[in-house]
């Protein structure tokens, strides 16, 4: 099995499998539920090379199949390529993709909490606040330092994603300390 991320002008356009015996490309299109021979990207993969094609592992595909995010079609926008993907009888379900193994159970890399951070944050409305960590009620100082570090870009994860940001610090009704953040625009 090879599952690849297909990137796009720097952004995440796909999940992609590579059906590596029948030389096809599959990418996975959550309106439809489902892993659907693409010829526009099969064509870029063993031709025309202008995509990034990361490898990614079962677990990750499987996490970004949950999210259901990528490859999702706007039917008002995308309605010509989402009916041709509709009409495509040469499909994968997500089983014949990840076979019957269950996904290993893992704890997710400091930089993966980091960009659901992220996009927890950049899909909730400006001036939402949402909380970030919380700390012990003697962490005091270490909840305003994480707070301003937020506030002035030291935290790579929020830094690179371009939101402006405003954090604070709350108490929490049982008396630990919560940095909270928000968007700002």
């Amino acid at each position: 099995m090879s599952l690849y991320t297909v990137r796009y002008l720097g952004q995440d356009q796909w999940l992609a499998y590579e059906d590596t015996q029948a030389a096809r490309i599959y990418a996975y299109v959550p309106n439809l539920g489902r892993f659907v021979l693409h010829r526009q990207l099969g064509q870029d993969f063993y031709w025309d090379n202008e995509l990034d094609w990361a490898p990614v592992d079962a677990a990750a595909g499987h996490m970004l199949v949950e999210a259901g995010q990528l490859g999702k079609l706007d039917g008002r926008r995308h309605s010509d390529l989402l009916d041709e993907l509709i009409a495509e009888p040469d499909c994968r379900t997500t089983d014949e993709v990840f076979g019957a193994q269950p996904v290993p159970e893992r704890t997710p890399t400091p930089q993966e909490f980091a960009a659901a951070k992220v996009n927890a944050l950049a899909n909730t409305e400006p001036g939402k606040w949402v909380t970030y960590k919380v700390y012990a009620g003697d962490k005091r100082r270490v909840a305003s330092v994480a707070a301003r570090d937020l506030r002035t870009g030291k935290i790579a994860a929020f830094s690179r994603s371009g939101l402006h940001i405003d954090s604070r610090v709350t108490p929490t009704a049982d008396g630990r300390l919560a940095v909270e953040i928000a968007r700002t625009a």
